[in-house]
């Protein structure tokens, strides 16, 4: 075989070579590409960057006119996971973890309920969303309807489970109590001094929630609770909690023009039903529902009772 025909014989094999791996290639972002969409349909949760600015941390599910969830302090998006299955069927869900939980930037000093609620708004700007209704427990509440009063014109509902509108200043008292405890704790730790093990973060965290759930929740539940709980911070709790403690907005509650659903347990001891009634005769177009036998975590114990009230209500507003 002379030279120039061995030369041809392996320009014809690495062509043939070059092709088979490039039809393979697109053979393999095709079947890559397929995956994702039947993910994407299966499960309704859009691929995306998840953050705004490095800092917010944000889950999209679902399509449909969009609903915002925004937990509670001390808790994390997680603790939506029993609503966002059933709300993302019809609408476009965005779960957030506020600053200073889950995995959002830390919170490394006291700020303001404002300044949280322009944390709402850059996610709903970096998702180009320019109406939503907003769904908040407990410091949720304070998010969405702060977030109401600084841009009213984007807000066509407020749902409300187990939170307060009005300066609470015990709270303010128990944060700095916990800060004098926590360095106490701290001392004892480093000391090695032994019979101060119920100081630590997690069994404190683990008395704190205990007290909260009804007698008859599944103890996986509450198991699942304290450990996510106890992935934040004590020191982001403390500066949350000098942060909600000053804020009151029942001076301005007449103002609220939309609809709004309040939800409380007639258990719970950390906004009592007596707090939900204040807010319900103060804002105009508003609806109490109280459940009876649960407290502050029902929107895990109780999904299936939660979940319908806020859906009925949301077609109730014609919000479909």
């Amino acid at each position: 075989m002379c030279k120039e025909e061995t030369v041809k014989r392996v320009q014809r094999h690495i062509i043939i070579s070059y092709t088979l791996n490039s039809l393979w290639s697109l053979k393999s972002f095709y079947i890559t590409l397929s995956t994702m969409i039947y993910f994407n349909s299966r499960f309704k949760k859009y691929f995306m960057m998840p953050y705004v600015n490095n800092e917010i941390y944000y889950e999209v599910y679902g399509e449909g006119r969009p609903l915002m969830l925004i937990h509670g302090a001390w808790a994390s998006h997680e603790w939506w996971r029993m609503q966002i299955p059933e709300f993302s069927k019809k609408y476009k869900v965005i779960a957030i973890d506020v600053r200073g939980h889950g995995k959002s930037a830390r919170l490394e000093k006291p700020t303001t309920v404002q300044k949280l609620a322009e944390d709402v708004d850059k996610v709903l700007n970096t998702l180009g969303i320019s109406e939503i209704v907003l769904v908040g427990w407990s410091m949720g509440g304070m998010l969405s309807t702060q977030y109401y009063f600084e841009h009213p014109e984007k807000v066509k509902g407020l749902v409300l489970i187990s939170s307060r509108l009005h300066k609470r200043p015990r709270m303010l008292i128990e944060a700095y109590l916990r800060t004098i405890r926590e360095m106490f704790t701290l001392f004892m730790d480093f000391a090695d001094f032994e019979g101060f093990e119920s100081l630590k973060y997690e069994d404190e965290v683990k008395k704190e929630v205990q007290k909260m759930f009804s007698s008859s929740t599944d103890p996986e539940i509450i198991r699942w609770a304290i450990e996510d709980l106890t992935k934040n911070r004590r020191r982001d709790y403390i500066n949350i909690v000098k942060t909600l403690a000053k804020y009151d907005a029942s001076d301005k509650l007449h103002m609220i023009k939309v609809p709004m659903l309040i939800i409380v347990g007639d258990k719970d001891e950390r906004t009592p039903p007596e707090f939900a009634k204040k807010i319900h005769e103060k804002v105009p177009h508003s609806k109490l529902i109280i459940i009876e036998g649960y407290g502050h975590y029902m929107l895990i114990e109780r999904p299936d009772i939660v979940n319908k009230e806020i859906i009925d209500f949301l077609q109730s507003i014609g919000y479909r």
